[in-house]
């Protein structure tokens, strides 16, 4: 409240009328602290957060292209267990065939 204000309530010992008391004015001022308190709190918590999360990511890069480097060294052992798979199954096949014509033939 303006000095002003102060002497002219105090020279008419009136009670002053204002729209507002001082505990609100201090009750103002002590959410509007907590209200930056908390805002900055929340700040660096999402700047903690983003942190965590880039960190993620570039391991989860890292893992991806791990595991495309795996991909490509076992795709190649693959194909080949395919084919040794293969000429096992076209051998039983044909023994069973075999067998099978042998006793017919009989």
């Amino acid at each position: 409240m303006p000095e002003e204000s102060l002497r002219e309530i105090a020279a008419t010992n009136e009670p002053h009328h204002t729209l507002a008391s001082p505990e609100f004015f201090f009750l103002l001022q002590r959410i509007d602290k907590l209200d930056e308190t908390l805002t900055k709190e929340i700040k660096d918590g999402d700047q903690k957060l983003e942190s965590r999360i880039d960190k993620l990511e570039n391991r989860i890069d890292k893992l991806e292209s791990r595991i495309d480097k795996l991909d490509e060294k076992f795709s190649g052992k693959l194909t080949t267990l395919n084919y040794f798979a293969a000429g096992a199954l076209f051998t039983l096949v044909t023994g069973f065939i075999g067998v099978i014509a042998t006793l017919l033939s009989r």
